[in-house]
């Protein structure tokens, strides 16, 4: 199951993609992100912070993907996602990449983690715009 967790809190549930299977931009880097990384907070822009003091935090989407380098990838939108909650994707798969998308490249002002069902322990994705396949665990949960 896919599980979204905030600040440590695990509850379980199912959540639906919207727009069916996409894929991440052919121009995102693709990095490592190894399980067991921890919350960081927030979800920093791609390049460093940027200075426009304008909110533009959304629109942004979680991107799961079934395959590695963020391919065959199914949508969550971040901002119709409650946090403190553990989120499994309904139907449930594995993924082997993740990427959060915001076209402001502003960065996110909460953290998004993916992990194992239920999120007991969960790997933060540091950059939006950054593909990452994912290592050390099978990823089957998402928080915010």
């Amino acid at each position: 199951a896919l599980a979204i967790a905030l600040f440590g809190y695990a509850v379980a549930d199912s959540v639906s993609g919207s727009g069916g299977q996409s894929n991440a931009p052919a121009s995102f880097p693709v990095s490592n992100l190894t399980f067991g990384g921890g919350n960081s907070g927030t979800t920093l822009p791609q390049a460093g912070l940027n200075t426009n003091s304008a909110q533009a935090e959304f629109p942004a989407s979680l991107l799961l993907c079934r395959n590695t380098a963020c391919a065959g990838c199914t949508s969550f939108n971040l901002s119709a996602i409650p946090q403190n909650i553990c989120f499994s994707p309904d139907p449930l798969f594995s993924f082997l990449s993740v990427a959060v998308v915001q076209p402001s490249n502003q960065g996110l002002p909460f953290g998004v983690e993916v992990g194992p069902a239920n999120c007991g322990e969960v790997a933060a994705i540091p950059r939006v715009n950054e593909c990452f396949d994912v290592r050390g665990a099978v990823f089957e949960a998402f928080e915010i």
